[in-house]
C-alpha cells in the first residue's frame, strides 16, 4: 500500500482542515496517509513516502515562511534524487479572491517538480490543487475530497 505524507503549515486552522480532509480521501482511496505540520517533521523523512502533498496558507501572495524553509531544506534530498518519480500535490488557503492563492500553489508545485516529482493537477475545480477562500466551505472541501482521491490514484499507479 503506497504511503503519502500530507505536510502543511497552518496558523489559523484553515489549512489544517484541508489537510485532514485530503488525508481522509486519500486513505479511503487505498493509501496509508500521515498528516504532519512541517514544523514537526524532518525533511529527511520525505524520502520514506511514495507521495507528498504540501499545503500552505497564502501570505501576501506567497507561501508561509515555515513552508518555504521546509522546501529550502529539502535540498538535502536533491543530490541523490530521493523524491524523483514520486507522486506530489499541493493545496492552499487564502484570505480572499485574488489574494495570491494560485501563485502560492504554483511556487509549491515548483518545489516538487524541481525534485522530479510527478504532480497531480485537476480538470475540475482548482486546476493546481484545492484552494479555500477563508475557512474551507463545501466547495473547497469537495475539492479536497477529489484531490485526495486523485493523488492517491497517482501514487497507486506509480507504485506498481
Amino acid at each position: 500500500m503506497p504511503s503519502i505524507l500530507v505536510a502543511y503549515y497552518s496558523h489559523g486552522g484553515n489549512t489544517r482542515k484541508m489537510a485532514q480532509r485530503i488525508s481522509q480521501a486519500a486513505t479511503e482511496a487505498g493509501c496509508q496517509v500521515e498528516v504532519r505540520k512541517v514544523t514537526d517533521i524532518s525533511v529527511e523523512s520525505l524520502a520514506q513516502y511514495d507521495g507528498v502533498i504540501l499545503g500552505s496558507p497564502c501570505y501576501f501572495g506567497v507561501m508561509a515562511a515555515e513552508m518555504k524553509s521546509f522546501i529550502d531544506k529539502s535540498i538535502k534530498l536533491f543530490g541523490k534524487g530521493e523524491l524523483t518519480g514520486k507522486a506530489g500535490g499541493v493545496f492552499c488557503s487564502t484570505g480572499g479572491i485574488g489574494g495570491g492563492g494560485e501563485l502560492t500553489m504554483i511556487s509549491l508545485l515548483a518545489g516538487l517538480m524541481i525534485h522530479g516529482m510527478v504532480v497531480q493537477g485537476s480538470r475540475k475545480g482548482g486546476h493546481f490543487g484545492p484552494l479555500a477562500i477563508g475557512e474551507p466551505d463545501e466547495r473547497a472541501l469537495a475539492e479536497c475530497d477529489q484531490y485526495g482521491q486523485l493523488v492517491a490514484g497517482l501514487a497507486l499507479r506509480l507504485a506498481r
